[in-house]
């Protein structure tokens, strides 16, 4: 403890009443960089902000719901089981999930619901979400976050599918 003392004491008097002014001077820049360069990332994603649920410019691979799954083959679909999606309810299910936007909440709810399973290029695991459609509800379950979705979305991703439902 006394070697810090006397550290403390011979770092303070080797500063002029003008040093010492000049370190808290770039102490206060250093904290207003910090600061502005940080300000985005501290609100990013705030309670109440509506953002897009998948990262813009995503090109979705692979969609595996409860009953079906949706492959992407070059520039068309694959429906596995083949049985119940035509190609354009193919298409409206892809570019509902790409438009797909929500409002960033920290509620939650012990509603039953489904899970999808979202495979984007670029990335190594799929994004898994549980969907609560009764509570508007969307969540990461990964990342743990939710957002509430407009009730038309979530009603085009039911009416189209039907099956998907626990």
């Amino acid at each position: 403890m006394p070697a810090i003392k006397s550290m403390l004491e011979e770092f303070t008097v080797g500063l002029s009443k003008r040093g010492w002014n000049n370190v808290l001077m770039f102490s206060c820049m250093a904290m207003i960089i910090i600061f502005n360069l940080m300000g985005d990332k501290l609100v990013d994603n705030a309670e109440g902000d509506i953002v897009p649920i998948l990262p813009e410019q995503s090109m979705i691979l692979t969609l595996e719901y409860p009953n079906y799954s949706i492959e992407r083959l070059g520039r068309g679909w694959r429906v596995a089981p083949a049985n119940h999606l035509t190609t354009e309810l193919t298409e409206q299910v892809i570019n509902t999930w790409l438009a797909l936007q929500g409002e960033v909440t920290l509620t939650d709810s012990d509603e039953a619901g489904y899970r999808v399973k979202v495979w984007l290029a670029g990335s190594t695991e799929p994004q898994r979400f549980w969907i609560q459609p009764q509570a508007g509800l969307i969540t990461d379950v990964l990342n743990q976050q939710s957002w509430r979705v407009a009730p038309n979305q979530l009603m085009a991703l039911e009416s189209i599918t039907p099956e998907s439902k626990m």
